[in-house]
């Protein structure tokens, strides 16, 4: 990395490429207004001084009290500042802050030394061991040495610009500074000792209170070390406010040695104590800077909170508004609200949380090839329902919007129209058309806009947000809207054919009328007339007609017992359940002692029973059909047995009735169970192949079934099972 790209990336380069004040005071570049009053600073300290350097010799009288007054305030000054430019450190880990912190401290220590060690202050001679030259010694490595610190500052500076900047660090770094602060307080120890144990190898410069010929040399290098520094300062590009302030103590420091140890005379003159009044401002200015910028800072860092607690809350409120209209959608779709309900209910509050001039609900008709203005919200006004119909392109790329892409619209560019002008009208001069998608369906889109080209990366995610939700509760209110009138034309379609049963229930009605006696007055003529010729003229036919007889009788009884079944299916069918508690072992058992006596040779046996819930008239038609029939066709095996036996499994009840009679085949199975289907010969088993038929349209009005299982010579068994409902 070069120099020059490096320096680009430092930190006050940085903020004052991009005008914004550094968060740190020694890293702030230096404004404008501070340089002029810096500049200031200096003219005014030049001035005084060229005022003050004529009479630099002119003798004033001692004050005992002005020298303690000076150092302590000096001392004061700029351990505050080294304890300043110590927590800079702590958090930039900037070695020139370090090494500037450390020049604070040295000269705040060697002021220390030189008030202790000053004649006539503590004792005649000093404190510390001093002797007549220790003093003037201590000042001039004092103000020698805060320059060399300072050239140090500046090397390292320009290093740390050129290198790429750190980040920040929270550490407090405690033990470097430390160390530092050992090491300048044992410099500064070994500088005063060398001036006071090694006193007597020094040049002496003081004679008595007043200079030694020698100093002048002494002092011109203390001047000399001081222009370099401030010279080196100068010539630093990027400078901030620390730098600019350093600068100035540098040039008072310039003033100081000139008038209170080049330009005077000895102590107690005019220079001397101009002198030290300098010295005072010069370890004053960057305290006085550091803490005024840390008064604007801390102004600046307040007035950012609450700049940042204006924009929570705003965001809060944005948020809580946001999720309002979300859960207002989100109700309207559990209430199956209409579309219009749902955009008048979000569309105006969408509008002002997106800060736009319009907001519109577009809703794509797909047969018309157009695009209907379904609801429009502006600042004064919101319509709802059937709106304007306008062509799909003013909505940008279709297809786009199809794969979920927004499109951002220039008004003024689009093909002159009434929908151009009305849009320019009402200030929309950009918009976004944002799509609603639902089902991978494009129902439409969510448009809006206003003056401006920007639609900030929180506006669009709220409008694809709604517009989403939107989607989801037109798509869903639609479905609805279907299922209603599925539901209307489904109720429409049964009460047309309730209607038709309840025809065919009449005719039915009619029909089993007309069966009971319009065919049964015949039926007993026939019968009554065939039984009054076998009585009155039976002697008379031969033994073929009264054969023939006896068959005309017989299909007449035949005849009867079919109308009767057919009636008892009909009504099975027809009438009403009656649920109530049904004991179901007792059922079977009342129709085994009805039926059993006709089968003296049939053993019959009763188990276990569960309870059941239903119409007891109708099951006794199941028990009655199953158990005749068992016993019919077992009544041929040379020991007849039947088994009524019962069982829980889950919530249904299962009852069986087994036989070892003729059974059947099962390839006939699909018949066994329909009207006037029989497996048997009448010759061989009477029957009208009804019983059945009855069983098992009793058993599925009960939500239940019925099977069966057989074989040819070895018996039968027909099962059924009641539903959870009925098994009790």
């Amino acid at each position: 990395m070069s120099a020059e790209s490096a320096s680009i990336s430092s930190p006050a380069f940085r903020a004052r490429a991009e005008g914004a004040p550094s968060a740190y005071l020694s890293t702030s570049v230096a404004r404008r207004s501070q340089r002029r009053l810096a500049i200031a600073v200096v003219a005014v300290s030049a001035l005084v001084f060229a005022a003050a350097a004529p009479f630099a010799k002119a003798p004033l009288p001692p004050l005992p009290a002005f020298l303690p007054i000076y150092q302590s305030a000096l001392v004061i000054n700029e351990l505050i500042t080294a304890v300043l430019l110590f927590g800079q450190f702590g958090i930039l880990r900037s070695r020139a802050l370090l090494l500037l912190a450390s020049a604070y401290l040295f000269s705040a220590a060697m002021a220390v030394a030189h008030l202790l060690s000053f004649p006539g202050l503590f004792a005649p001679g000093g404190l510390l061991g001093a002797g007549s030259q220790t003093t003037a010694w201590i000042y001039f490595l004092w103000h020698g040495g805060f320059p060399l610190f300072v050239l140090g500052y500046a090397f390292l500076k320009e290093r740390e610009d050129a290198a790429a900047p750190a980040a920040p660090q929270t550490q407090s770094g405690r033990n470097i500074v430390a160390l530092s602060v050992v090491s300048v307080l044992a410099a500064a120890a070994a500088l005063t000792l060398v001036t006071t144990v090694g006193h007597d190898a020094l040049p002496a410069i003081m004679r008595g209170d007043s200079d030694a010929s020698s100093k002048f040399a002494v002092a011109s290098v203390c001047w000399a070390l001081s222009l370099v520094a401030l010279a080196v300062m100068w010539r630093r590009r990027s400078r901030t406010l620390v730098d600019l302030w350093l600068m100035v103590t540098l040039c008072v420091w310039i003033f100081e040695i000139a008038l209170a140890a080049v330009l005077n005379a000895g102590r107690y003159d005019l220079g001397w104590y101009a002198g030290r009044v300098y010295g005072l401002l010069a370890g004053s200015f960057v305290l006085m800077v550091l803490l005024l910028e840390n008064g604007v800072l801390h102004a600046r860092v307040a007035t950012a909170r609450e700049h940042e607690r204006r924009r929570a809350v705003i965001a809060s409120a944005r948020h809580e508004e946001r999720l309002r209209i979300v859960h207002e959608i989100d109700r309207a779709i559990i209430a199956e609200a209409k579309p219009e309900a749902i955009a008048a209910a979000v569309l105006q509050p969408l509008r002002a949380l997106l800060d736009v001039a319009r907001a519109n609900i577009n809703l794509i008709d797909v047969v018309a090839n157009d695009v209907e203005w379904f609801a429009s919200a502006g600042r004064r006004r919101t319509h709802i329902g059937e709106g304007v119909r306008f062509p799909m392109h003013l909505l940008g790329d279709v297809t786009a919007l199809a794969r979920g892409e927004a499109q951002v619209i220039d008004t003024r560019a689009l093909p002159p129209g009434k929908e151009r002008d009305a849009l320019l009208e009402t200030g929309v001069l950009y918009y976004m058309a944002v799509p609603m998608i639902s089902g991978e369906q494009l129902l439409g889109a969510l448009s809006f806009g206003g003056e401006r080209n920007e639609f900030p990366e929180e506006q669009v995610a709220i409008a694809h947000e709604v517009a989403t939700q939107l989607a989801v509760a037109i798509g869903n209110a639609r479905l609805y809207e279907r299922v209603r009138r599925l539901n209307a034309e489904l109720e429409h379609r049964v009460r047309e054919r309730t209607a038709e049963l309840e025809t065919a229930n009449k005719e039915l009605e009619s029909f089993s009328y007309s069966v009971s006696h319009d065919l049964r007055a015949p039926l007993r003529a026939v019968h009554g007339y065939s039984l009054m010729l076998d009585e009155d003229y039976g002697a008379r036919l031969d033994g073929e007609g009264r054969r023939l007889l006896a068959v005309v009788r017989s299909s007449a009884e035949q005849m009867g017992r079919l109308i009767d079944d057919l009636l008892k299916f009909s009504q099975v069918g027809r009438r009403a359940l009656v649920s109530s508690r049904v004991d179901m072992r007792a059922l079977a058992g009342e129709v085994i002692v009805e039926i059993a006596p006709q089968f003296p040779q049939a053993s019959v046996e009763l188990g276990a029973l569960p309870e059941a819930r239903g119409d007891c008239a109708l099951l006794r038609h199941v028990w009655v059909n199953l158990i005749a029939n068992a016993l019919k066709y077992s009544a041929r095996a040379a020991a007849p047995r039947v088994e009524v036996s019962g069982r829980r499994e889950g919530a249904q009840a299962v009852y069986s009735v087994r036989d070892n009679g003729a059974g059947f085949d099962m390839r006939y199975y699909d018949k066994l169970f329909n009207v006037f289907q029989r497996l048997h010969r009448d010759d061989e088993f009477e029957g009208t192949g009804v019983g059945l038929a009855i069983v098992q349209r009793v058993v599925t009005r009960h939500g239940g079934r019925v099977w069966a299982e057989g074989a040819v010579g070895a018996g039968a068994v027909f099962h059924f099972a009641l539903g959870a409902e009925a098994a009790a």
